[in-house]
């Protein structure tokens, strides 16, 4: 199982709770002309997600792959302005899923 699997297990169960699910994806690429042209916000979390009017960030992590420091802070702005952020740690498929069925309890 790798990362991508994890996120689709993710945005199937989140899907089955009647919720809305997007991948959000950072990165850069560059054009035609060599420039590179940055795109998402760094540190963001794998899926943003809507279950019953909840804002939710949910960060899909492998095994023991770690936090970085840009993460951390777009935690702490999803809390600071309200809304849900659940670490979703796949040491196997249930795990991630069962994370947020808690979270939302």
């Amino acid at each position: 199982m790798n990362h991508a699997d994890c996120c689709n297990k993710m945005r199937l169960a989140v899907s089955k709770m009647g919720g809305l699910v997007l991948e959000f994806k950072t990165g850069a690429l560059k054009d035609q002309h060599g420039r590179l042209i940055r795109f998402g916000q760094e540190g963001a979390s794998d899926l943003i997600a809507c279950i019953e009017g909840r804002f939710i960030a949910i960060e899909v992590k492998l095994g023991r792959d770690a936090w970085r420091p840009a993460q951390w802070k777009f935690a702490a702005a999803v809390k600071k302005a309200g809304g849900l952020h659940v670490l979703a740690r796949f040491s196997d498929v249930e795990d991630g899923v069962e994370t947020l069925r808690e979270a939302l309890a």
